[in-house]
């Protein structure tokens, strides 16, 4: 059995909470799991060319990476891990208007190749573990598979190279991704 990613993005979620938790919580012992609704911004480029991903550290982590789908031919860039206490239920699905002042004077100062006005924005939810590590593990007949913390899009081909190894008995992740490490 396989548990769905621990991200949903653009409205995208489908279940009551964490999806972790509901779906395995009665037969696996799981970590401590906190879900954060987070603010993404899409900007237009000024200039042509691909636009690199990035991370960017100060008093604030900012992420940024081409839009993909939910944002085609933009920049999408955020705070990471500065959201609200959530559920899928209870988010209210409404941009946070400081969070969109802190990216657009980010994006003016710092992305010059970016129009600092957005052209879409977007609330997406985080489900965290403590570590911001995945939990990618085998218990038993469960395969439990939670990109969490907001990296879990970005990992997409290698959880799912991972997902099944560990449904097929190949290779186990790094020890720090196991149920184990999280509940320590």
């Amino acid at each position: 059995m396989y548990g769905r990613p621990d991200l949903a993005c653009a409205g995208r979620d489908r279940g009551g909470r964490a999806w972790l938790e509901p779906l395995l919580g009665a037969h696996v012992r799981l970590p401590s799991l906190v879900v954060t609704q987070q603010d993404a911004f899409h900007f237009a480029p000024t200039e042509p060319g691909p636009w690199p991903a990035f991370i960017y550290h100060d008093e604030i982590t900012r992420y940024g990476l081409p839009a993909g789908r939910d944002g085609p031919g933009a920049v999408k860039v955020g705070e990471h891990g500065r959201g609200t206490v959530t559920t899928a239920d209870g988010r209210d699905g409404i941009v946070n208007p400081a969070a969109r002042d802190r990216i657009r004077a980010f994006a003016r100062r710092r992305l010059g190749g970016l129009d600092p006005a957005p052209v879409g924005e977007v609330t997406c939810l985080y489900t965290s573990t403590a570590s911001e590590d995945f939990i990618l593990d085998r218990q038993g007949p469960f395969v439990i598979c939670s990109p969490c913390s907001g990296h879990g899009a970005k990992f997409a081909p290698l959880v799912g190279e991972i997902a099944a190894d560990l449904a097929c008995g190949g290779t186990a992740p790094d020890p720090r991704f196991t149920l184990a490490a999280h509940r320590a």
